[in-house]
């Protein structure tokens, strides 16, 4: 593999891990408030926990071989299992009888469900060493507990131990009783007697084969709660349940939130963002563009001149997946930016249905597109010359010629699929430099759809946290269909935070502002082409504007 593919290999799996990271990203208050919730929680839960304290007492089971060493044999054969040995044990001093005895010898401080609550038994592995924990809010009662668990079961075995011993010494005795006196005072009596003695001394010395080894202390520092750890835990909780969540709302919530996700369902590049504006929501008719905005528009025609570099485009067509993606507004600024360059250009709102160049742009005889179309009013009627402002003052010679869509027809499919709109639009290539039509979304009605085939290219507007997922691909499937292919996706409403992950077009301090002065008049302008071809940069066209 060479340089460059192991280059590009890393730039993908770059990318990869950036889109899976995303949804985390655009998400992060819904991660951080998870976070916060359940780290405080703990944090909370710990601080007004009341503190518990644990006390350790451990006794040793062993056979000291007092038997042995009496009878030369074992009386009470332990298991040869240490595993099992060491699950007899706990089973043992877990046993209720013992919590019942503990409880009569506190007095009655506890009832033997309260000391099974309070006391855990636990084996040391295989060894023969039991712990025996006890859990209290008193340090010293924590450590009486244990002690009395342990002592209570040692008691317990030890006095189960020496009741098998007595009863085999009441056999022995029984057996003694039945011999005759002759016999009683034979060897056979005598032996009998020294077992009885043995027996009762093995009895004196039963120990229950367990012992305290040691005996449970007041603790110096409380078992719980653990605030440090109670909070990492939370902490680590809250991530990953804040994760879980942000993928959730992803997969359920369809708004498009990054301009990476139009690209993925268009396969098509990112040619201008527009930042979120009240300036340019406001739906004031003087179009005024300050500071960013401009920047954001002058970017956006400057990267469609150098887009497409093998095709000359006379006319662009503005569409989105759904209305109040801002198209109109994309379109407006648009035009009026390429004008303020000294590009000829007309804005055509071709949305006969719903118009939004209303009031002091739209005509005042209430005439439009759809007269043209009807055959009731020439083109050249209904195109309107608007001069262009900056800073209050004309820019001499410049203008935006608007057309708007008229009155609201019967039939508007009809007129704008006729042979009139293509011959329209023709004819508006001929006169200018730049035709923008601003049309209706074509996953609403499909009016667009026969303009789409007689432009030179059509741009998608997408609006963040408006436009989605599904919009965007039955915008998608249509355009497939049709078999076009748009020049790129405009990025509508952008926060200022992400502008710079769309390649900082903006940031370089306020520029002069453009206006669009609505209902005057100019004349004298001079024909010219958008120069779609390399190297014809801004300082080439204000050349090419002066020999307008």
């Amino acid at each position: 593999m060479s340089a460059v593919d192991t280059a590009q290999s890393r730039k993908l799996e770059a990318l990869s891990l950036l889109d899976m990271l995303r949804p985390l990203y655009q998400r992060l208050p819904v991660i951080l408030a998870a976070i916060a919730v359940l780290g405080g929680g703990a944090l909370l839960y710990s601080l007004l926990t009341p503190q518990q304290y644990t006390a350790t007492a451990k006794l040793l089971f062993r056979d000291p071989g007092f038997d042995q060493k009496l009878f030369g044999s074992t009386v009470l054969a332990p298991s040869q299992d240490p595993a099992r040995e060491a699950a007899t044990n706990v089973a043992l001093v877990e046993l209720d009888t013992i919590s019942i005895r503990a409880a009569g010898a506190l007095e009655g401080r506890l009832t033997p469900a309260q000391i099974r609550d309070k006391v855990e038994v636990l084996a040391q592995g295989q060894s023969n060493v039991v712990v025996v924990m006890a859990t209290d809010r008193s340090k010293a009662f924590a450590a009486q507990l244990a002690n009395t668990i342990a002592g209570q079961y040692i008691a317990f075995r030890r006095d189960a131990d020496r009741s098998k011993i007595n009863q085999a010494a009441s056999l022995v005795r029984g057996r003694l009783q039945e011999l005759n006196a002759e016999e009683r005072g034979g060897a056979a009596g005598r032996s009998l007697r020294s077992q009885i003695e043995e027996l009762g001394l093995l009895a004196s010395l039963q120990t229950g084969n367990a012992e305290l080894v040691q005996p449970a202390m007041p603790p110096r520092s409380a078992s719980s709660p653990k605030p440090l750890r109670n909070t990492l835990i939370g902490l680590f909780a809250g991530l990953v349940l804040g994760s879980g969540l942000a993928l959730a709302l992803d997969r359920v919530d369809r708004r498009m939130r990054h301009g990476g996700d139009a690209e993925a369902i268009l396969e098509r590049p990112i040619l201008g963002v527009i930042p979120e504006s009240r300036s340019l929501g406001s739906g004031k008719e003087a179009l005024v563009l300050l500071g960013q905005e401009s920047d954001a528009f002058r970017a956006l025609r400057t990267n469609l001149r150098y887009f497409a570099i093998d095709r000359e485009i006379r006319s662009l067509l503005i569409t989105s997946s759904a209305p109040g993606d801002g198209k109109s507004t994309v379109a407006r600024y648009l035009a009026t930016t390429a004008a303020a360059a000294n590009d000829r250009t007309v804005l055509l709102e071709a949305d006969l249905r719903r118009g939004s160049l209303t009031g002091s742009l739209a005509d005042r005889e209430g005439r439009g597109l759809s007269d043209v179309l009807a055959g009731k009013a020439a083109l050249a009627d209904v195109i309107q010359k608007h001069p262009l402002l900056r800073g209050g003052l004309s820019l001499t010679g410049r203008t935006l010629d608007v057309v708007t869509s008229g009155p609201v027809p019967p039939n508007p499919t009809d007129l704008l699929e006729s042979e009139r709109m293509g011959s329209i639009v023709a004819e508006l290539e001929r006169l200018y430099d730049l035709v923008i039509i601003d049309t209706s979304p074509i996953t609403v009605v499909p009016d667009a759809i026969p303009i789409m085939t007689r432009v030179s290219g059509v741009l998608v507007v997408i609006r963040e946290r408006k436009s989605t997922r599904t919009g965007v691909r039955h915008l998608r499937k249509q355009l497939d269909n049709l078999g076009i292919s748009p020049l790129g996706i405009v990025i509508n409403g952008a926060k200022r935070s992400q502008e710079t992950g769309y390649g900082g077009y903006y940031g370089y301090g306020p520029t002069d502002s453009i206006a669009l002065s609505p209902g005057a008049a100019t004349a004298g302008l001079r024909r010219s082409r958008w120069p779609w071809r390399r190297g014809a940069g801004e300082g080439q066209q204000a050349a090419d504007g002066s020999r307008r």
